[in-house]
């Protein structure tokens, strides 16, 4: 880049080499904000700056940063948003039933707020009805980073500062920084959209842009402006900024609300009607008509002649895709040779749509869009290959109708060869760089790895040594170890032989004797209390004092006595108990605690018969008791 670079040199430069278009932004806003951050930088010039940013290709985001400030806020003008609400709205959503489409969309969201701001009026004027309305609300943004703020959607309590405290406790959640709620949030989608170039959407019932097209120079906010009219449906309603009045006398859109700039889209005439010309044509003598095809013939060659010498290839097709002109550049790209002159053949009946296939579907892009399409093909030109990039853009009368499509092919081969001889020479570069730092790193290491290695042959001695004393602690212990085995074994069999003695101790008892826990289950009982229930034989599995063959006012009685004797830990008499059933027995029933090392308590029960067979009835009145 020369030494004198202006803006405009730098914009060029960052739209064709960087897909960074801000050509079209207003020329006074974009020189504060570019030497706001060439200041930064302490940069005093504009190729300085170009020269950084091809050095540093991050210091796109920082530039990109700086320029898009975004300002926005909930529910920002409330007096516009009253208006929205209270009548534009019922109006947009008069006869809309379920089930039908209602479609929004933001242009320039910046971090959410607005398409949320939409979203609350809507829920609040559907209520809970709102989910059977197919609502879409479409929040586009160039800034990728407030597109993530306002994905999260996440706010401060200042951020919500116009927001009503009832829709704060209805719509979001949290404490600190609040949430929008999913019911919202599902309603927006957002996106990457420059309103610039891409596409607009399309169908939309409701278009917020507010406060975007003052960044604009008036021509690209016609074109925007255009877009927006295609995007809308017919009556379709236009919410823009308290400072955007470009719509004032605007054939395109009628005023709804002047003061806070909602418009309504009006559909395009079928037929402008036709411009009056100042002067009547029959007028003009005959010489003045000979100067006038002069100049006009002196006009025709000079363009003809700017199309021979120009290197870029140039094909002009007319409404029908004839060829209207074209220059030997763009016949020496396309077929290699120079051949007769295309001009006055359709597309189609030449051999272009089968060298260039994409050719035919970006003409049909552009057209459509009315804006430029490009893309990058390879041809064969004689015996060599060339990358051409192609630039199609459509022609507009001064009405505004199409007038025709013009094709523009440049070779890039060359340019490509060059970036990628340039691009491989910085990666050799590097590499050899690092190379140089991986042996200058690795001689180190080698140094740094045979200090290692006396410092660990070192430690292998002293572990040695380590281990030979910890063997001969292993062995002490070892012997250790086999004495306290024979003192176990030892024990063992002494608790063996107690066992038995008391096993056996309590089966010589003449009286029947039961031992149960806590839980009621009976651990032991002897060979009479087996008997004394009718046992022939030890059950297979443990019983509960539910499972014995007693009357239900006995199980009573036992269960009450059991938590008595456990609960004051002394022992208890229940005198002359009728067993009942087939036993047929009364006995004393005697409870003793036996305590043990789990400071679990077992009671020992022991029946001691104390008269005849059904000496008394269930119920009868037992004897005083005793403890």
């Amino acid at each position: 880049m020369a030494k004198e670079v202006s803006l405009k040199d730098l914009l060029e430069e960052l739209a064709e080499q960087r897909n960074f278009d801000f050509r079209g932004y207003k020329k006074t806003t974009l020189e504060r904000r570019f030497r706001r951050r060439m200041s930064r930088l302490e940069l005093g010039s504009y190729g300085e700056y170009g020269e950084h940013i091809r050095k540093h290709p991050e210091e796109i985001n920082e530039l990109l940063n700086t320029l898009l400030i975004n300002v926005t806020e909930f529910f920002r003008d409330p007096p516009a948003w009253a208006i929205l609400r209270h009548e534009t709205l019922p109006e947009l959503l008069k006869g809309i039933k379920p089930g039908h489409s209602f479609r929004v969309w933001s242009a320039g969201c910046a971090s959410g707020e607005e398409p949320y701001s939409v979203a609350i009026l809507l829920s609040e004027h559907f209520g809970p009805r709102i989910q059977d309305y197919d609502v879409k609300i479409y929040a586009t943004d160039i800034d990728e980073e407030a597109l993530n703020t306002a994905r999260r959607g996440e706010y401060t309590m200042d951020a919500l500062r116009r927001v009503r405290p009832e829709w704060r406790d209805k719509y979001f959640h949290g404490k600190g920084r609040l949430r929008v709620k999913r019911e919202i949030r599902r309603l927006v989608i957002f996106g990457s959209s420059n309103l610039t170039h891409d596409a607009p959407i399309s169908h939309m019932n409701l278009l917020v842009c507010r406060n975007l097209l003052i960044y604009f120079d008036s021509e690209l906010q016609k074109r925007i402006l255009a877009r927006l009219h295609y995007a809308l449906e017919p009556g379709g309603v236009l919410f823009l900024g308290k400072s955007e009045s470009l719509l004032t006398n605007s054939q395109m859109f009628r005023r709804l609300n002047a003061r806070w700039r909602i418009f309504e889209r009006i559909p395009k005439r079928k037929l402008e009607e036709p411009r009056e010309t100042p002067e009547d044509v029959s007028q003009l003598t005959s010489s003045e008509w000979d100067r006038s095809r002069q100049e006009l013939e002196a006009i025709r060659q000079q363009h003809r002649d700017l199309l021979e010498t120009l290197p870029v290839g140039v094909l002009y097709l007319g409404a029908d895709d004839v060829v209207v002109e074209n220059n030997p550049s763009a016949l020496m790209l396309t077929t290699g040779s120079e051949p007769v002159n295309l001009k006055g053949r359709r597309l189609a009946d030449t051999d272009l749509l089968l060298r260039i296939p994409d050719l035919a579907l970006h003409l049909e892009m552009a057209r459509l869009r009315r804006e430029t399409s490009h893309f990058h093909c390879h041809l064969k030109v004689g015996e060599a290959e060339r990358l051409v990039e192609v630039r199609v853009r459509p022609v507009v009368d001064p009405n505004g109708q199409p007038g025709g499509t013009l094709v523009y092919l440049e070779d890039r081969t060359v340019e490509e060869k060059l970036q990628t001889t340039v691009e491989e020479l910085e990666s050799t570069s590097e590499e050899l760089q690092s190379a140089n730092e991986e042996l200058e790193t690795t001689n180190e290491e080698l140094e740094s790895t045979n200090e290692e290695l006396e410092t660990t042959n070192e430690g292998l001695q002293s572990a040695n040594e380590e281990l030979e004393t910890t063997n001969e602690e292993l062995q002490s212990l070892n012997e250790e170890l086999e004495t306290t085995n024979q003192e176990l074994e030892e024990r063992t069999q002494e608790l063996d032989q107690a066992n038995l003695v008391y096993a056996l101790t309590l089966e010589k008892i003449r009286l029947p004797v039961m031992l149960l826990d806590e839980e009621n289950h009976i651990e032991f009982w002897n060979a009479m209390a087996l008997r004394l229930f009718g046992f022939k034989t030890r059950p297979p599995v443990d019983l509960t004092i539910d499972q014995l063959p007693v009357s239900e006012e006995l199980r009573n009685l036992l269960r009450r006595r059991l938590r008595r004797v456990i609960a004051k830990e002394r022992p208890m008499v229940a005198y002359s108990q009728f067993l009942g059933g087939r036993l047929g027995v009364t006995a004393d029933i005697h409870f003793s605690v036996v305590p043990k090392e789990d400071r679990t308590k077992n009671v020992l029960v022991m029946f001691e018969p104390s008269g005849g067979a059904k000496a008394k009835e269930p119920g009868a009145k037992n004897r005083k008791r005793r403890t």
